[in-house]
């Protein structure tokens, strides 16, 4: 379980802010393209959800 939390404390924030960079290139355009902003969305929301169970299993997988 330990390594685990490793891998979504590692893979989260990566996939949070590739989501990101998604969302602003949907954005940037003069007519925003909903595809790249809902898949930019769901990634940011993904790679959060993924970072707070890395942490919370990393926390209590780790020895005291």
């Amino acid at each position: 379980m330990l390594e685990l939390g490793r891998i979504l404390n590692a893979a989260g924030p990566v996939t949070a802010a590739t989501g990101l960079v998604i969302f602003a290139m949907g954005a940037a355009y003069h007519d925003p393209a909903s595809f790249e902003m809902n898949l930019g969305i769901i990634l940011m929301v993904v790679g959060i959800i993924a970072f707070i169970i890395g942490a919370v299993v990393y926390r209590q997988a780790s020895p005291e």
